[in-house]
Formats: structure tokens, sequence, C-alpha cells
């Protein structure tokens, strides 16, 4: 549900803790900060919706526990996104979105700790009848909480049409690779800051989408060539709704660098899916996950398989508001 704003010490009860380390209790003022100056760009919409979760990962390959903690505010024009994780050995990362909406531009400025500060990105996306968008990061390349050496990026997108129909879009990268972990739009992807801010990528994406059938293609450019060319086709059956899929990636020769396989089935309100990957090696892992939807409460977990045995185990829970 959505209502009247609340006081947002309701969400940070332990942010005027002393039991907490003060870089935990100062990266904790960074989101209250933030959640401050976005909430009243959204005062007029009088609404305010969210969620709240945590997830848990299990790996056995070596062995470690990290815990997660996800928070997001949509207020009208504007919110706040943040995820922090944490280890046996104290906090491990903090990432922070935040966003504004403004008649179809919209504006994004993200933060990265791990745990000292990172990274940080300001973006700028636009649309009608193309849609557009610039992206400037600044990183340091060193290791976390060492001497920094900072670095610039830039990131140059633009693209047309939209799902369902057809869908293309081309992505330029100066000082920044992995650009293909733009594609998903998902905030806690991040693309790599490298040293310079030469051309390093240039990314192609064409995609067609129905209600039911998706087919998509992704080429990767670099400086020596080609990087990788992916292809993709999943198509999703009816009561009940199942999803079959696949994926193929070539790398600069053309040789086959990994497949994929996708299963899920969805009966309502569980959904079970599986993932599969092959390569020349055989068989480097599959993936089984389970989401179960209540209302405004989400439960899942996903456990991954190598031919070594058992690699990770993530369960978490998501409660919207």
């Amino acid at each position: 549900m959505s209502g009247p704003a609340q006081p947002l010490s309701l969400f940070f009860p332990a942010l005027s803790s002393s039991l907490l380390p003060k870089e935990e209790r100062m990266r904790m003022k960074w989101i209250l900060a933030a959640m401050i100056l976005v909430l009243p760009l959204g005062a007029q919409e009088l609404t305010l919706s969210g969620s709240l979760g945590m997830d848990f990962l299990f790996q056995f390959q070596p062995p470690s526990v990290n815990a997660a903690l996800s928070l997001k505010i949509d207020a009208g024009k504007g919110g706040v996104e943040s995820r922090t994780i944490f280890s046996l050995f104290g906090l491990e990362a903090e990432k922070l979105w935040m966003w504004w909406n403004f008649h179809g531009l919209t504006l994004k400025s993200g933060l990265t700790f791990d745990p000292c500060f990172s990274q940080w990105t300001m973006e700028v996306r636009g649309c009608c009848p193309f849609s557009w968008g610039g992206m400037f990061l600044l990183g340091n390349l060193n290791p976390p909480c060492q001497t920094p050496s900072f670095s610039v990026g830039f990131v140059l997108d633009l693209g047309f049409g939209g799902t369902p129909g057809f869908l293309a879009r081309g992505l330029i990268g100066f000082g920044v690779q992995d650009l293909e972990h733009l594609i998903d739009n998902d905030p806690w992807t991040e693309v790599t800051l490298v040293r310079g801010w030469y051309f390093e990528e240039v990314l192609l994406h064409f995609a067609f989408a129905t209600d039911c059938l998706r087919l998509y293609t992704t080429w990767m450019f670099n400086v020596a060539g080609l990087g990788f060319g992916e292809l993709g086709a999943s198509y999703r059956f009816c009561c009940p709704a199942v999803d079959l899929g696949a994926a193929l990636r070539f790398n600069s020769a053309f040789a086959l660098a990994w497949a994929k396989l996708l299963l899920g089935v969805t009966v309502e309100p569980v959904s079970i899916y599986s993932t599969t990957a092959f390569d020349f090696t055989g068989f480097p892992w599959q993936e089984i996950g389970i989401k179960v939807q209540f209302s405004q409460v989400l439960l899942y977990s996903a456990t991954r398989f190598t031919l070594l045995g058992l690699e990770w185990v993530k369960v978490g829970f998501e409660l919207r508001f």
C-alpha cells in the first residue's frame, strides 16, 4: 500500500546507536541525507512506496557468509535505493542510488563504498522520440581503503524503440569496460572503470519482444575488434505459465564461449526456475531457484551447483509497502 510519508527514523532505529562503528554510522547518514533530499521532490504526489528486504549468501567454494540489506523508497518524482552488504568481518560494501524525474528527463546519482569510497556515478537520460543517455564515473582503481588512485570514465547511450516491439540500443565506453552490465538495468551490476579515458568498448543490442516471445542479439567490439557476440530466445506458454529459453555466446574467434538453457514454471503463488550452463569443458554450473509471493511479501531462494558440488546458496525476503 502507499500513503503519507512516515518519519524516516522508523527505517533507521540504529542511526544514533553508539554500538555501531563510526564508519557504519556515517554511511547510514549518507542514506538518510539522500532520502531527505529526494522525498520533498515527490511531496506533491502525497504517496510513498518501496520495499525492504534482506538476503543471506552462503558460499562453499571457498566458505563464507554474507548478508545484504536492501531498501528502496519511491516518492513521486524522486527515489532512493540502497544495498548494504555485511560479512563475518563487518561491513563489506554500501551502494546507494538516487534518482529524479522531470518531464521525461531522469537524473541519477550513485555512490559505492567497499567499504571505503570506491565510485561515484552521475547519469542523465531522456526520451522521445529516441532514447539517449550519458554517464560519468569517478572511481578509485586501487584496493579498498588504501592510497587512492582515481580515474574517470564516460558512457554514451543511444537507442530507439521499446518492448513490446523492436528495440535497438548502442553504448560507447571511454575508460569503461563490461558495458553489457547496463543492458538489464540492474542497479547493483556495475561497469568496470579502467585507467585512462580512452575508447574501450562499443556495445550493440537488438531485441524483439511480444507478450510471449523474446529474441535478442548483443555484440561487443573493442580496440582489438570483436569481443563477443550473443544470441538469445525465450518463449512463454500459458496456463500454467512455462518459460523456455536459450542463449549462446561466441568469443572473438566465433568459438562457443558458453551456452545456457532456461526453464521456468509459475503456478501462483510459486515460481520455480532452472538455468543450466554449458561450455567446451562440459557442465560449468546449474542454478535452481524458487520464489513465493504472498500479497506484499516475497520469499525466495537460489542454489548453484558445479561438478565439484554445491557452490553457493542464497535465501531472502522482501516486504513491499
